[in-house]
């Protein structure tokens, strides 16, 4: 995030939405608007203790006095969301980049289904607000993830698209069967799901099989555990525009072993999900590991260095 897409906000209000969950809305501190926003979206938000962190935008994209985001309070926590749960109140200064979008609805969307479990719901919040306000035929189904029940209901409940939503309780009846609702969809269906991976997958699966091609599956992951320690081979990388060589330990990703050589690459989830630390390669060859990156991006030489590697001894970086 650099520094001239900085926009100042304030906390205008906090809403514990559950147990573990928490709404805020953050509104410009110097009046005026904020930048504009399409459904799908977010931003990265700067928060106490020097850490960025992407948060999906909640709310209508027609507004511009105001951005809501939704927060998990994950329970294996690097920093973010224990820090905005913890430190951060109404009436607090933060400050935010300009919104991006990697969730966004296609043009050509005549019909559309929605998925989402827990936190999951937050980009999707906003996509549905824009396909009943363009008149698209869609349905929303949100499983309430088991330790937060209930979460972000009343936002729904008040919304414009409330009776397109059904609520869905885990272990509790009617359950969210997927592969029942994605039979007998007419060809022009978008699918939009967003939760976490153990989650999607299955979900994914079921709707290849039932004829959903890949252009009309559009996929927005929340992994909430860290990554396991890298026990990886050593590597080194070169920066194309100094020639500086870097060394990569087998316990460290690129974006950190880089770091801590003096060269930043901005992060955000450091989980190979968002795409924050997208860096061109020119010479060498990945090893991608992310979850983010779509095939051509790969031909074309990008890489995320938060998780990916090198399958040979040297990666030259577009640096």
């Amino acid at each position: 995030m650099s520094d001239d897409a900085l926009s100042p906000v304030i906390v205008a209000k906090k809403t514990i939405e559950a147990e573990n969950m928490a709404s805020f809305e953050l509104i410009p501190a110097e009046g005026g608007e904020l930048p504009a926003f399409t459904a799908g979206a977010h931003v990265d938000v700067s928060i106490p203790g020097g850490l960025v962190r992407q948060y999906s935008l909640i709310n209508s994209e027609s507004e511009r006095h105001r951005y809501v985001i939704g927060v998990w309070k994950d329970a294996n926590s690097r920093g973010g969301s224990k820090a905005m749960f913890q430190q951060v109140n109404e009436g607090d200064r933060l400050a935010v980049g300009t919104p991006r979008n990697r969730f966004a609805v296609p043009r050509d969307t005549k019909r559309a289904l929605l998925f989402a479990r827990g936190i999951g719901a937050t980009p999707i919040l906003s996509i549905a607000d824009h396909l009943k306000a363009k008149n698209i035929p869609f349905e929303f189904h949100y499983l309430f993830a088991g330790g937060s029940p209930g979460s972000f209901k009343s936002t729904i409940e008040a919304s414009a698209f409330a009776a397109n939503t059904t609520f869905y309780f885990e272990a509790t009846e009617p359950r969210l069967n997927a592969a029942n609702l994605l039979g007998d969809r007419p060809d022009d269906t978008h699918l939009f799901l967003c939760g976490v991976d153990w989650w999607l997958d299955p979900i994914i699966a079921s709707a290849q099989q039932k004829g959903f091609g890949v252009n009309r599956i559009h996929v927005e992951r929340f992994t909430g555990k860290a990554p396991p320690p890298l026990l990886d081979k050593v590597f080194e990388v070169k920066i194309a525009s100094t020639g500086k060589v870097i060394k990569i330990p087998g316990d460290r990703s690129v974006s950190t072993a880089m770091e801590e050589a003096g060269v930043k690459i901005p992060t955000s989830c450091e989980q190979g999900a968002c795409g924050t630390c997208k860096v061109k390669v020119l010479e060498g060859e990945v090893d991608h590991r992310d979850k983010r990156l779509k095939p051509e991006e790969k031909e074309q030489g990008w890489f995320l260095a938060c998780v990916s590697r090198a399958k040979g001894d040297l990666l030259v970086l577009d640096l």
